[in-house]
């Protein structure tokens, strides 16, 4: 389209410096003038010529008005229809991408694309997640829709917007919206939309955790906080950082991963001792930690009893973490309780 419109305009202007130039020849009218005696002839607005035409003035008219005034209708028919294309692509792309949201489910809603949004967009695509971004600022709609990442344009703390990324539908939301305040609200209508959404905000402000978290999130994050601990870890305990950077993949190298699944009803390990399923010779897992409800068994015994819907958080790398899902029918990686 771009190409298409450059065209027309060179066009455009090749007319105009032409009858200019031709004017400025035959009649020796001063460059306004001949300028202004193009546009009478192009235009065909039907004014008196500033003089009167020789012969190769007239003859010179003629030619501007079949040929000139042909290459304008031209010109401005590729510039009519470059513009409607590009809306018409707009609408349907619009509808594309509305169609390819009502259709997901069990995705990752997040609201806000600053910095911290952007971070998170790409680490839960890293991850394999469907994410659909909900974003207010125009030129970070077009930055997403370029990426081809869903995106709903509105208000994230709109009940509009959140059913329009299918939160009805959505495993969870983060909410890292600059502004406290609106994060709160946020949380709040996101959770009275669906309650069994699994929630994580940003908090900025000392205080705001707990505001979050009576609004409805399951986690709240305050990035100040959780920076200064890890600056203070990594000079306490680097290479137990490294190791849980490496385990959770931040560094994007094929290795050992730490990942949580959730024990099925009908998995074979409800019900039998760690001891007994002997995971780490069988599948080459371990279990680094057990949660059940709102506890959490780090290091669990082997002697400890699995039950189901107990979460384990395990090591490995992926084929085993593969194998281990399959063998015994946990509900997949990356649940949360």
């Amino acid at each position: 389209m771009r190409t298409r419109l450059a065209r027309s305009a060179v066009v455009l202007a090749g007319v105009f410096v032409a009858g200019t130039f031709g004017y400025r020849l035959t009649e020796g009218v001063p460059w306004w003038d001949a300028f202004y005696m193009t546009v009478l002839a192009l235009t065909t607005v039907g004014f008196n010529s500033i003089s009167t035409l020789s012969r190769a003035g007239q003859v010179l008219t003629v030619a501007l008005l079949f040929g000139g005034l042909g290459l304008i209708l031209l010109a401005a028919t590729e510039i009519g229809r470059s513009v409607v294309e590009g809306e018409l692509r707009e609408v349907f792309g619009q509808v594309r991408r509305s169609r390819m949201i009502e259709r997901v489910s069990g995705h990752e809603i997040v609201c806000g694309w600053g910095r911290m949004g952007h971070a998170v967009v790409e680490e839960l695509r890293r991850a394999g997640r469907t994410v659909v971004v909900i974003e207010a600022k125009t030129d970070k709609i077009q930055q997403l829709k370029d990426q081809g990442i869903p995106v709903v344009a509105g208000d994230a703390t709109s009940e509009d917007s959140l059913r329009a990324a299918g939160i009805a539908r959505a495993r969870g939301l983060v909410a890292c919206l600059n502004d406290d305040a609106h994060n709160v609200y946020t949380v709040l209508t996101a959770r009275s939309l669906n309650p069994e959404l699994f929630i994580v905000a940003r908090a900025s402000e000392e205080g705001a955790e707990t505001r979050l978290q009576r609004a409805g999130a399951n986690r709240v994050v305050n990035p100040y906080l959780h920076g200064g601990a890890r600056l203070a870890q990594l000079v306490v305990k680097p290479t137990v950082v490294d190791f849980l950077d490496f385990s959770l993949g931040a560094g994007k190298v094929p290795g050992l991963e730490l990942e949580q699944v959730r024990i099925a009803t009908s998995s074979p390990l409800v019900g039998s001792t760690l001891a007994e399923a002997d995971l780490r010779r069988r599948c080459g897992v371990g279990v680094v930690a057990v949660q059940r409800g709102a506890t959490l068994f780090p290091n669990p015994e082997p002697n400890l009893a699995l039950n189901d819907g107990d979460v384990l958080v395990v090591l490995g790398i992926r084929d085993h973490l593969e194998q281990f899902e399959s063998m015994f029918c946990v509900a997949g990686t990356g649940k949360e309780s």
